[in-house]
């Protein structure tokens, strides 16, 4: 049976072998400011996305954790971890918009 078309969107075989399991969850990589595993893409992929747990928007221009980030109005890497350690997010004003790490994107224990 082939992949059916419907609306625009195909939808699979219902037949076909289950795709691989792969090792690391598909879509679910750390995000650079509180670990959690919410990022699609790699951050060094990814432009411009934006954690809803911390609120960190990913910036791939920054070569430190010290630069002034643009995406961040200026913050950078390292004030926005420790803000997220003090208050869950990344700057006070941006608590309204984070919630809370679902259990798979919990960080990866060291």
């Amino acid at each position: 049976m082939e992949n059916q078309r419907i609306g625009g969107a195909f939808l699979p075989d219902r037949n076909a072998a289950p795709a691989p399991t792969p090792a690391e969850p598909i879509g679910r990589y750390p995000c650079p400011c509180c670990g959690c595993r919410t990022y699609p893409v790699p951050p060094e992929d990814d432009l411009s996305y934006i954690c809803p747990v911390c609120y960190w928007e990913n910036d791939r221009f920054i070569a430190s954790d010290d630069e002034p980030s643009d995406q961040n109005h200026g913050l950078t890497l390292s004030e926005a971890k420790q803000s997220y350690a003090a208050i869950g997010a990344v700057r006070a004003d941006f608590l309204k918009y984070v919630r809370k790490p679902t259990a798979g994107e919990l960080p990866e224990e060291k």
